[in-house]
Formats: C-alpha cells, structure tokens, sequence
C-alpha cells in the first residue's frame, strides 16, 4: 500500500536539500521507483498469502517482520528511540496505522492489487481535508476541485450503481482514510524524531495485532512462512528507503514519480494472478494520478513563488 509516512511533516532534518544538484534528483527519482516496487511486491504477496491465511494473520507477519529488522537498524538506540514527549499521539497514530493496513489487506483478499493500490493514492486529499477540519490549515479552491477529481476516479473504480459494485471494494478508501487520519496525528508530534514515529508505529500496530491475532490464527506451511517473510521484508525495504529519500529531497519533486506505483502494482497483478486491470480501473487510476500530479505541481509552483 502506499506510505503515507512521506506526508510526514516533521521539522526539516539535517541533509535535506531544497535545491537538490541533478545527480542528487535523479537517483532520488529511482529510489521512489523501486520504493513503488517494493511496495506493490509486498502488496501482491499479501494478496497471494490472503489465499490461505487470514488477513488478520497476513498484516501481523507484515508487522512483526518490519518490527524484526527494525531493531536491529535502531543500532542499539533503542532507548532513545522510544523517547517521546507525545505518547498518547505515538499510540493513536499507531492504532490508525494498523487499521489502514488491516483494511486495506482485508480488501486485497477481495479486489485486484491494482484497483485497491489506485483507490488509496486518494490519501493525499484525505489528508488535506483532515488537515483544513482538524488542524484548521487553509486549503485553496484549486486543491479542493483536484480532490473532487481524484474522487471522482475512485467512483469509476469501484463503480457504483452498477452490477461490478460491493461494498468491500471500499475498504481501500477506508484504508486511505486512516491512513490520512495517522498522518494528521503525526503533525501533532512536532518535537518527535521520525525513527520514534518509526518505532513506535510497528510495536503499537504489532501489539494491537497480536492481540486479536489468537483468535484467526492458521498454522502457516513453509511456503506461506517465506511469501510472510516477502510480504514484510519488501514492506521494511520500502519504509527505509521512503525515510532516506523523503529527508533529502523536497516531497513535491518526489511525489509525482510515486504513482509509478500503479504500474508496478498492474505488472504485479498480471504476473501473479493473470488479472490485467479493467478499462474502468485504468481510467479512475489516470485521473487520480492526473490530480495528484496537479496538486504536486501546484504546490511546487506556489514554493518558488514566495
């Protein structure tokens, strides 16, 4: 699923560069490439593990995955990196993360990999909506009719009012919505390092996971242990090549190259399961893309400007 952690407005680290030099812009173009491949790998291996364990079981190995090679990452910081003056904010967003991430595995047990990954890169305008309610931020006209497009391309996707429609197929959308509501809690954590969210965003989902997980759990065979492993190892690599990039370089160059994503989750869904998206699918994927690269351009536009 697409990370929204790249939405994280945290103060500006050390080494982030407003003006990157081309060769610093070009390999960050490539890192978010292949970020959208691990994304769509770890996404489609989810799907093909939800074949015979629950969805439930399949978001704890994701999680207890990304915890596992997290830790170790941490470099023997652990204590600092679990040192926040906003713990309540870490656990809610923790919670809200796990739930995107549950629903949205809970969807791709039921609709192909390409239309739930097109559904959720609607979060961008979740969170701007969220963001002007709850965090009062002004958000101008032009913004506000590119999010109505981009919904728009939802409603094609899922097509309601037809014979294709189900309910299910919105829980992508859910997804999408906590996962903006996760990202709007971590603007309230101004004074927390990203690692922290880090940390504290896979041990809280895990522990919330683990604690319905009795309830699902299937004895996993050998060849579901390695896929789980897939699901979760693609995932991490993801994480920590969002983290590298997006504290580098400016999100507004990055996020238009992010939707590369729907074509490696197409390729994905083709080469797994033999399904190739619809020309609804295609579509509704176009104009949310076409959307989101205006508001990325837009708000490219209005930086240089001031």
């Amino acid at each position: 699923m697409p990370n929204n952690d790249k939405n994280n407005a945290n103060s500006v680290p050390i080494g982030y560069q407003s003006r990157p030099d081309a060769r610093a812009t070009l390999i960050g173009i490539g890192l978010i490439v292949l970020n959208g491949a691990m994304w769509a790998a770890s996404d489609t291996s989810a799907q093909f593990l939800t074949r015979t364990l629950p969805p439930i079981e399949v978001t704890w190995v994701r999680y207890a995955i990304h915890v596992l090679i997290l830790f170790p990452w941490l470099r023997g910081g652990i204590r600092a990196s679990f040192r926040t003056v906003h713990l309540p904010y870490q656990v809610l967003r923790g919670v809200f993360a796990a739930l995107s991430a549950i629903t949205f595995i809970i969807g791709l047990n039921i609709i192909p990999v390409a239309d739930a990954t097109s559904v959720t890169f609607v979060a961008p305008f979740v969170i701007m909506g969220l963001a002007s309610v709850v965090l009062n931020e002004h958000v101008e006209i032009r913004r506000w009719i590119a999010a109505a497009i981009g919904l728009s391309g939802v409603l094609i996707i899922v097509q309601p009012g037809t014979d294709a429609f189900r309910w299910t197929a919105l829980l992508p959308l859910l997804a999408a919505i906590f996962g903006a509501a996760a990202i709007i809690t971590t603007r309230l954590m101004p004074h927390d390092d990203a690692k922290v969210t880090m940390v504290y965003t896979g041990v809280v989902g895990l522990f919330v996971l683990s604690c319905f997980l009795p309830f699902y759990w299937v004895m996993p065979s050998v060849p579901d242990v390695l896929v789980g492993f897939a699901v979760g190892a693609f995932g991490a690599a993801a994480n920590v090549i969002t983290i590298i990039v997006y504290r580098r370089l400016p999100a507004s160059l990055l996020a238009p190259f992010s939707y590369s994503q729907l074509i490696w989750a197409s390729l994905f869904g083709f080469a797994v399961f033999g399904v190739w998206p619809t020309l609804a699918t295609l579509t509704g994927a176009l104009i949310i893309a076409g959307s989101g690269l205006y508001s990325a351009w837009r708000e490219r536009h209005l930086a240089s400007t001031k």
